[in-house]
This record gives structure tokens, C-alpha cells and sequence, in this order.
């Protein structure tokens, strides 16, 4: 198995893990509503909408901004 980055839509919490991180505990929902970023990896991202920085192998998923429908990413 590998790290992905996962990504909270309801609070912004972002986690590195294996597998989806369970869905209790969101501060600002009854329930995190987790997305799948990408594979962990050494090419850093930020988002211009939400400011998240993540670092994964290939450009992360869109999905999952707290600011906006879709993240739009920038290479750092």
C-alpha cells in the first residue's frame, strides 16, 4: 500500500494515509466528507481558492475545496 493525501470538504483537515480516515469528528459537520487528493509524492501544490499545500506525485484531484466547488491547483 502507499500514502494518498485525503482532504476534508466540510472543515479543510488534510491527512496522509493508506486507506479513506473515518468520517467522525469534522468540527464544522456531523461528518467529514472526505476526498482522495493523490498519491503522496515530492511535487508540492497549493490551491489559489483554499490555500491547502500538499505534496503528491502527479497534479491532485480538483475535488474536495472548502473555498469553492474545485481546487485550482499551482505547482510551488
Amino acid at each position: 500500500m502507499f500514502l494518498k493525501w485525503y482532504t476534508c470538504k466540510n472543515c479543510g483537515a488534510a491527512v496522509k494515509k493508506e486507506s479513506t480516515p473515518n468520517i467522525s469528528g469534522c468540527p464544522k459537520s456531523n461528518f467529514h466528507k472526505w476526498f482522495d487528493l493523490g498519491k503522496v509524492g515530492d511535487n508540492n501544490f497549493c490551491c489559489k481558492k483554499c490555500g491547502l499545500i500538499v505534496g503528491t506525485e502527479n497534479p491532485p484531484s480538483t475535488s474536495g475545496c472548502t473555498k469553492s466547488n474545485f481546487h485550482e491547483w499551482y505547482k510551488l
